[in-house]
């Protein structure tokens, strides 16, 4: 995050990066009434129903399948993705025609070569926005709300809040994105999740908030310069040194104001010693997401990242952590139709 805390001034904000994996995967088909099954049954039942009821949709019935999600609060944003996904589903089946005053989807070409179809469905900004309003997501980071809608490398400028708005106002503002960059095509990200570990969120998350000081102003004023004239330059152009360096800056300077918090979770200092491993073992683009434990660490092939796995599998981190070698993603998420 870039600020929060200080009257005037925007809040939250920050720059983020959408990957392939782990992935979310979810099925919604017509049913009596709204039921879920999988991971986060219970979440995604809530996301429909807000959905329901923000689209005035009435009694209406979804089947909803969590075929595959990462775990919950540590660092990868899933929760936004599943409401998100959720949100796609049910205007799909649901929210199509004029009385819903929903705009329908568009079709789009799932890769720029092929002809647009009406079984794959790709989102624009505005139909991501849309979800997330219906879901109840983005009212603090909107990078997986912008990255819901063609991936990307996303920097936002954080939103104004007003005196006694609440974070349930569907008409709020959401921060707004003021870039996105697709990164080098062969760029992965090799993440390490700590298992049995998880960040802050809910009750735990706001008190958290309600106990750290302001962003000083001059953190706020670097974090944006190493984004604007560090890290989007070198992403833009290739420079996967420079790139690196700027991911490894911005995230120790973006969590320092975080820390009379984040270091009594249980896995701080694992996270601090895990971070150095990385640099020795080569790969200086490397940070904590969020509250964590989720660490990424920048590798500018398949094959860079695919030693560094190795190397982290020799050390035994596969014991603890789950390793995966991620693409960044470039195409962000996709409705398909089936029979």
């Amino acid at each position: 995050m870039l600020s929060f805390g200080v009257p005037g001034t925007r809040s939250f904000g920050g720059v983020g990066v959408m990957v392939d994996r782990p992935s979310v995967h979810v099925r919604l088909r017509r049913a009596a009434r709204i039921e879920a099954r999988g991971p986060h049954a219970e979440r995604v039942v809530g996301f429909a129903r807000s959905c329901a009821t923000a689209w005035r949709l009435g009694d209406v019935g979804c089947g909803i399948e969590v075929v595959a999600s990462p775990p919950s609060h540590v660092g990868l944003g899933s929760g936004t993705q599943l409401g998100l996904a959720v949100a796609a589903g049910m205007r799909h089946l649901f929210a199509m025609g004029a009385e819903a005053h929903v705009a329908p989807a568009t079709p789009h070409p799932v890769q720029d070569d092929l002809t647009a179809t009406d079984h794959d469905w790709l989102f624009d900004i505005r139909d991501a926005m849309e979800f997330a309003r219906a879901a109840g997501r983005g009212r603090r980071s909107c990078v997986g709300v912008y990255g819901f809608s063609r991936g990307g490398l996303i920097v936002e400028a954080g939103r104004t809040i007003r005196p006694g708005e609440s974070d349930d106002d569907v008409t709020r503002e959401f921060s707004p994105m003021v870039a996105r960059v697709r990164l080098p095509s062969p760029w992965r990200c090799v993440l390490l999740i700590a298992r049995d570990a998880a960040g802050l969120s809910g009750e735990a998350e706001r008190a958290a908030f309600g106990r750290l000081p302001p962003v000083p102003h001059e953190v706020t004023t670097e974090l944006s310069r190493i984004a604007l004239l560090d890290l989007l330059p070198a992403a833009v152009e290739g420079k996967f040194i420079e790139f690196s360096l700027a991911v490894r800056n911005y995230g120790a300077m973006a969590g320092a104001p975080f820390a009379p918090e984040s270091r009594k979770l249980p896995y701080a200092k694992a996270t601090a010693d895990l971070l150095d491993l990385l640099t020795e073992l080569g790969a200086p683009g490397c940070t904590q997401s969020s509250w964590g434990p989720a660490v990424m660490a920048c590798c500018e092939t398949l094959d860079k990242a695919g030693g560094l796995v190795d190397r982290l599998d020799s050390l035994g981190l596969a014991k603890h952590h789950d390793i995966v070698i991620a693409r960044f993603d470039a195409q962000g998420a996709m409705l398909r139709v089936v029979e």
